[in-house]
């Protein structure tokens, strides 16, 4: 949906420049509508109702030099790329809004083509309709898009679905309890607490931080920074994403190695050279030397080995006899106690007569163990 949105808006503004007519001004102030709703994942009728001194009398000034200290370089490049907005919002409250250098750069075309395309000096709306004193309605926009631009499914994006889509995606990211309370001042959203609490001028969080988790999601890119909070997501705002590519450099390449013939031969001349030599170093006074026995490479030592008690491999008549009884232990994750593993064993003399109580219990511990790392 953002490409087929990309395509249009290109398309709509070269129109709009060559042949200035209501038609065109109407796609390109449909497009860029669109675009807006999408980006910010803001409510169509807040977006719809902008008013055009809303985003004439913009806050275009520099971010203040006190305020960069607490910003990466990565965020102050961000608060350069993005301009934002104030609009009115639910319930008379402001609502702020981000915009991109093409969302601008088409707003600005709009602007300057107004009277040209029929849209009337008293319509004080930013998406104004030509010839009327109303606005575009962003629903229709946005459903008309969604099945026009070949998604799988049309029904799930509106711009209701979509905030809800960046409200649950954001619990991904391992984000402080400041940082969800601004994504969901962001959105408008009410929270049990509301903390009015910011590190930052809310202007400046809101360019510096949200950008980055709007350009993720628009980008798809979202699950790379899972985990993390908003101080460690690196995006590029210039970067161009294939989105196309059904190779990646990254899927393709494989790293073999390989010894050769000459590295074995020195490891081999490494491991023989210290055979037949004599150590020179003196002991230390008053200990005495313990001479070291020849080892026999013919006969290894075995007696380790030996020693060791090799675990016996349950066989199919003691799982069963096991299960017989102890199956709902198993299935409920609940380890048996001795009179439980006791009476199994006497339930089945005969194939659990080589087998402790402590053996049946740690079979059916390891079981519920593998369990819970199946589920």
């Amino acid at each position: 949906m953002h490409q087929y949105l990309d395509s249009h808006s290109k398309e709509s503004q070269t129109k709009l420049e060559q042949e200035p007519s209501s038609k065109h001004w109407a796609e390109l102030a449909k497009v860029t509508l669109c675009q807006v709703i999408l980006f910010n994942r803001r409510r169509e009728g807040e977006v719809s109702k902008m008013s055009l001194n809303s985003f004439i009398l913009r806050d275009t000034s520099s971010t203040h030099p006190d305020v960069e200290l607490a910003l990466t370089d990565l965020e102050k490049s961000l608060c350069k790329h993005f301009q934002r907005i104030e609009i009115r919002g639910k319930r008379g409250r402001k609502v702020p809004i981000l915009l991109t250098p093409d969302m601008v750069t088409s707003m600005e075309l709009l602007v300057k083509t107004r009277r040209n395309c029929d849209v009337l000096d008293e319509n004080v709306f930013m998406f104004a309709r030509p010839n009327a004193m109303s606005h575009f309605r962003g629903s229709d926009i946005v459903r008309y898009v969604a099945r026009s631009c070949g998604a799988q499914s049309p029904e799930a994006l509106s711009s209701t679905r979509l905030r809800k889509h960046m409200a649950t995606m954001s619990k991904v990211l391992n984000l402080k309890d400041n940082e969800m309370d601004d994504i969901a001042n962001f959105l408008g959203h009410d929270i049990r607490v509301h903390r009015q609490y910011y590190r930052l001028p809310e202007g400046t969080l809101q360019l510096a931080k949200i950008s980055k988790v709007l350009m993720a999601m628009e980008r798809g890119q979202l699950n790379y920074f899972k985990g993390k909070n908003l101080d460690e997501i690196e995006i590029d705002p210039q970067e161009k994403i294939q989105m196309d590519s059904d190779e990646s450099d990254s899927d393709t390449e494989i790293t073999e190695k390989a010894a050769s013939p000459s590295n074995s031969a020195d490891k081999s001349k490494k491991s023989t050279a210290g055979v037949g030599q004599k150590k020179t170093t003196q002991p230390a006074k008053g200990k005495k030397v313990k001479k070291r026995q020849p080892m026999d490479l013919e006969q290894p030592d075995t007696t380790k080995r030996s020693s060791r008690n090799p675990r016996k491999k349950w066989s199919t008549e003691e799982i069963q006899a096991v299960e017989k009884t102890l199956l709902t232990c198993i299935k409920s994750g609940r380890v048996p106690g001795k009179t439980q593993c006791e009476e199994c064993i006497k339930s089945s003399p005969a194939a659990l007569q080589g087998r402790s109580w402590e053996a049946v219990k740690f079979y059916v511990k390891n079981r519920i163990d593998s369990l819970k790392r199946k589920l």
